[in-house]
């Protein structure tokens, strides 16, 4: 599950991010307490408090950096200094921190109020780095299936649908184009090889220059301006 914190000390710019970040996961077909959770906190308290017990609660953080008194550039710094390595947005109503936050290593910086797009980008950068799904549901012939992600070999386009191989031979055509299946087999997990191939690592043997070959001995190939992003993704992936 995708796990999400808010800290803001406005209830409404909370309230307000909150139902823009649902939006924004949902039309990516992500089911709330499902696939994915917010939780949001007024200050760094009981944030720092929940962390205490759950060290790894959260894939992301949307902070807003002036808490009341507080400053979400210093829970940020004690996030990190604690070894946390979740994600995080700054949310802001001043451009004057943007230099102060480099150490901490944001995926962004934001400015209230939060543009929509902006922030649907950011999402999807982080999905794709740090949601790793284990059940998928997919439209297969007008039928809503859950596949366990682990059992995909890969998906390839085939004319105007997509097919999804999985172990044991089985193949699920899906009736919709590849780019709107993209979103749905994503995280470090997957790794696109070819224009009209994904790839899911866990089943790659080998990886030569043009070539990966898969652990049923089946052979996919690497166009020649994916090579490089490819076995950067494969060694990242073993690591």
């Amino acid at each position: 599950m995708y796990q999400i914190a808010i800290c803001d000390d406005e209830p409404y710019a909370a309230e307000q991010n909150e139902a823009m970040l649902c939006r924004i996961l949902e039309e990516r077909s992500l089911r709330r307490d499902i696939d994915y959770s917010v939780r949001c906190f007024s200050s760094s308290v009981p944030l720092l408090a929940y962390l205490k017990k759950n060290p790894s609660a959260f894939h992301l953080l949307l902070l807003d950096i002036e808490l009341g008194n507080e400053n979400g550039l210093s829970l940020a710094a004690h996030l990190r200094e604690t070894g946390s390595d979740c994600s995080i947005i700054y949310i802001t109503a001043y451009r004057d921190y943007v230099f102060d936050c480099f150490d901490t290593r944001p995926l962004h910086y934001l400015l209230k109020p939060v543009d929509r797009e902006k922030l649907a980008g950011v999402i999807d950068r982080d999905l794709r780095e740090n949601y790793h799904p284990e059940q998928i549901r997919l439209l297969v012939e007008g039928c809503w299936r859950t596949v366990d992600a682990r059992n995909i070999l890969y998906a390839e386009a085939t004319s105007h649908k997509s097919a999804v191989y999985l172990q044991g031979g089985e193949v699920l055509y899906i009736n919709r184009n590849f780019s709107d299946l993209l979103p749905h087999l994503n995280g470090k997990r997957f790794c696109r090889s070819h224009f009209s191939i994904l790839v899911n690592l866990e089943h790659v043997y080998r990886l030569t220059g043009s070539t990966l070959i898969l652990d049923d001995g089946r052979e996919l190939p690497v166009s020649r301006s994916r090579q490089r992003e490819v076995k950067k993704q494969y060694i990242a992936f073993l690591k």
